[in-house]
Order: C-alpha cells, then sequence, then structure tokens
C-alpha cells in the first residue's frame, strides 16, 4: 500500500498538481454495526482512522472532537505540499469543508455542501481562490445518484472561471459499481455550449479504475464521506474512499498521449479485518478508538 503514494506522485504529473457499508449521519463513525466481514459474531471496535504514516512520517491525519471531524490533514499528489480540510457543521450535518494548503500560493478550496438524510451530499459548491486570478474558478456541482439512494453514478460540475459571471467548462464524472464499490469513475472534461450544456465533442477523458476489492472494512469509511467527496472533487484519484472496501489495484487512463500507470496496493489486515499496514510495513494506519 505504500506505492499508493507513488501512484499519487505519477498521478499528480497528469492532474497538475477516494457487504455495503451506509455512511449516513446516523452511522458514519460506527464501524463496528455490521463484522467488519471477519466472519464472527463479535463486533469490531467503533474506531476512527487517526494517521497515516510511510516510513514514519505522516501522511495524512484527522483531528476529532469526540465523534465529530474537526479536520483531516493530506499531503497533496506529486508535491511538499499538505492540505488541511476544516470542517464546519449547521445541526450536525456538515456544512462546509475549507481545504488550505501549506504551501504559500496553493489554490484554497471552499465548499459549501447540502447533505440528505443519508448523508449523501446531493449539491456543494466551490469557491477556488489562487494567487493569479485568472486561477480562479467557482465551481458548482450537481450529484446523480441510483434508484436506491446509496449509490453515486454521476457528478456534473459547471465552471465560471478567472471571475467570469457565466459558466464556461465542464467535468461529468460518471462511476461504474462493483457490488459497492466504485470500480471505474470516467471523468470527461471539456466546454460548455452557448446554452450551459456539456458539448461532449469538447471533451477529453481521464479513466481512474479501482480494481481487485479486498472484502475488509476501508479505513476510511470510519470518516465522514462527505469529506473524501469534496477531496475527490479537487484530487479524482482518490474516489475510491467513498467505497466500503479496499482495491487492490489503481489504474489511471489520462487523454492521449500520456500512458497509463496502474498501482498494486497491498494491507495487512489486524483480527477485526481493518487495514493496519501495507505488506512491506512502510505504510501503516493509526486508528483511534471511540
Amino acid at each position: 500500500m505504500g506505492k499508493n503514494y507513488l501512484f499519487k506522485i505519477v498521478a499528480g504529473v497528469f492532474f497538475g498538481l477516494m457487504v455495503s457499508c451506509d455512511n449516513s449521519s446516523s452511522d458514519q463513525f460506527e464501524p463496528s454495526a455490521n463484522d467488519g466481514g471477519n466472519g464472527t459474531t463479535t463486533p469490531p471496535p467503533a474506531r476512527v482512522l487517526e494517521k497515516i504514516t510511510l516510513n514514519g512520517t505522516v501522511q495524512e491525519e484527522y483531528t476529532m472532537n469526540g465523534k465529530v471531524l474537526q479536520k483531516g490533514m493530506l499531503r497533496d499528489a506529486g508535491t511538499a505540499n499538505y492540505y488541511t480540510g476544516t470542517v464546519t457543521y449547521i445541526n450536525e450535518k456538515i456544512a462546509k469543508i475549507k481545504f488550505i494548503g501549506s504551501i504559500t500560493g496553493s489554490i484554497a478550496y471552499d465548499f459549501s455542501v447540502s447533505e440528505d438524510n443519508k448523508g449523501n451530499v446531493y449539491s456543494a459548491t466551490c469557491t477556488a481562490t489562487a494567487t493569479d486570478p485568472l486561477n480562479s474558478f467557482i465551481s458548482d456541482y450537481t450529484f446523480t445518484y441510483d434508484a436506491t439512494g446509496k449509490k453515486l453514478v454521476k457528478i456534473l460540475e459547471k465552471k465560471k472561471v478567472a471571475g467570469n459571471t457565466a459558466y464556461s467548462q465542464f467535468t461529468e464524472s460518471t462511476f461504474t459499481y462493483n457490488g459497492n464499490n466504485i470500480f471505474k469513475a470516467d471523468c470527461a472534461k471539456g466546454t460548455l455550449t452557448g446554452t450551459g450544456a456539456p458539448n461532449m465533442a469538447t471533451a477529453k477523458l481521464t479513466t481512474y479504475s479501482y480494481q481487485n476489492y479486498d472484502s475488509k472494512i476501508s479505513p476510511f469509511s470510519t470518516l465522514p464521506k462527505t469529506f473524501f467527496t469534496a477531496w475527490s472533487l479537487i484530487r479524482p484519484e482518490n474516489f475510491y474512499r467513498i467505497s466500503p472496501n479496499n482495491p487492490t489495484s489503481v489504474y489511471v487512463m489520462p487523454p492521449a498521449p500520456a500512458p497509463g500507470v496502474n498501482t498494486p496496493m497491498t494491507y495487512v489486515y489486524d483480527a477485526f479485518n481493518y487495514p493496519v499496514s501495507d505488506k512491506d510495513q512502510a505504510l501503516k494506519y493509526m486508528y483511534r478508538n471511540l
């Protein structure tokens, strides 16, 4: 799994620079609501992911207030930059997440999100502020779910760039599932027509494939799905993080002529089927019991 961060570094070159586990508002911090695939009647302990390290260096860290996520710090792909996402709640639902980079000049991403009672995001707006106003933008997102309301099947982003008041660009992300896990995210980017519709003739496609899932507990499923949904809107290689299990291979195919990149991912699990490290003991997951 240490290769996951190698994957992010390689992916950063291309992109410039995440049995069902329902993350609803009632149980998003309660993976012990099922047996975690451990095949026993003993429930796993209720816990949250607290930290991920690579060769002893912190790659991600999550700060809780009791059972409530306050902020998450994540290393950005292919850079020395860390983004800290600070979460704001209204009526016990996530309403805002602001990602600020550790390096001067990093783009700041300020999300306003709306959650339904299942803990799904159904609309969002991102105001991205860059040092150069030409790189700033405002994006509005619409989310489409399947008939059960559990599986995210499409996200349409419309973007206003460089202070313009009209939408001019779009990204349409379409998801394919294997069971309850996202198997593939097809992300098409292009320009909008004069009527504001996606002009697919202008689109360039990047495909993210999250393959060969295990049947164990994803460490990211112990934290709010909305947080990783927002982070994946910035860095779509992370869409697998809103799945309940762990992919053992990640394949990214950017627009031609760039080559595809495949990254194997390995895990060592504890007795309750939470990943605790990769097979080389380089990447380690640390949890806090609730």
